[in-house]
Formats: C-alpha cells, structure tokens, sequence
C-alpha cells in the first residue's frame, strides 16, 4: 500500500512539473528589438534614427566611396552608396533593408537586405554625433558621421 502511494505521489509530481514547464513560454524573437524593456533602459532607437549617418572611404581598388545610412523607428533603412572609379566612371545604388537590434545592451544591430543577403553592425557606439562599430567582422571598423 505504502508503495503504491509513494508511486502515484511520484507520479502527480511529475505531472505537475511537466505542466509547469510546458507553461514557461519564453518569446525571443521580439524581445531583443523591444524599445520598452523597462524604466532604466536607455532607448538607443531614437537616436540611431535621428540623422542620416554618412562615410567616406577608398576602397581596396582605390576607388572613392561614399555611404549613407538611414535608419527608420519602423525597422526600415537606405543604405546608399556611391563609387567614383579611377577611370571617370560613378556607380550609384541605393539598397532597402530591415534592420533590428541583435541584444539586449543594443551593441549589434542586424541589416536584412535580402532573403540571403544579411550584415552586421557590431560593438554599435552613439556619441557626439557619430555612429561607429565593426561592418562585418572585426577587422572592419567603420565611422559614420551624424548629418541632421
């Protein structure tokens, strides 16, 4: 009797564990990019998207560059780029993507332009007016002037 007692308790606690478990949903997808995690966070959102963020540079052919960025409150951004090639010619693109922030300190920020086509913003510092980090890797860090 003793025995079979003892077993059905094992057994209603198991149970209850398994239902206690099973209610422990946690939703990561949307935390990280939440604006509103709680009184002391800093909302990094707002000024990453105040101005457009731009950059010039020579790239490994010797060709001059220049980048801006703009980032949206709803998760849009333009990133548009321009070439002046040694030879005369310019080259002119402008790329849509959707953008959120990969942790919770907002120090990453993700760029989807495309189903495959993804980069990142890592180490992200916002302050007196510049946006720096690592584009894609750590050997790449970039600096972004702020333009109102």
């Amino acid at each position: 009797m003793k025995t079979s007692v003892l077993k059905y308790l094992k057994m209603t606690l198991l149970a209850a564990m398994i239902v206690n478990l099973s209610a422990c949903e946690v939703e990561i997808g949307g935390f990280w990019d939440d604006d509103n995690i709680g009184g002391d966070y800093y909302n990094r959102s707002r000024d990453l998207c105040s101005r457009t963020w731009v950059r010039s540079y020579y790239d490994i052919d010797g060709n001059y560059c220049w980048q801006e960025v703009d980032y949206y409150l709803d998760r849009k951004g333009v990133d548009f780029i321009r070439i002046e090639y040694r030879n005369g010619g310019v080259y002119e693109n402008e790329y849509r993507f959707k953008w959120n922030w990969e942790n919770a300190a907002q120090t990453s920020i993700r760029m989807r332009y495309g189903s495959n086509d993804e980069s990142y913003l890592d180490d992200v510092q916002i302050w007196s007016n510049r946006l720096t980090g690592y584009l894609d890797g750590w050997d790449n860090y970039v600096v972004y002037q702020g333009r109102y």
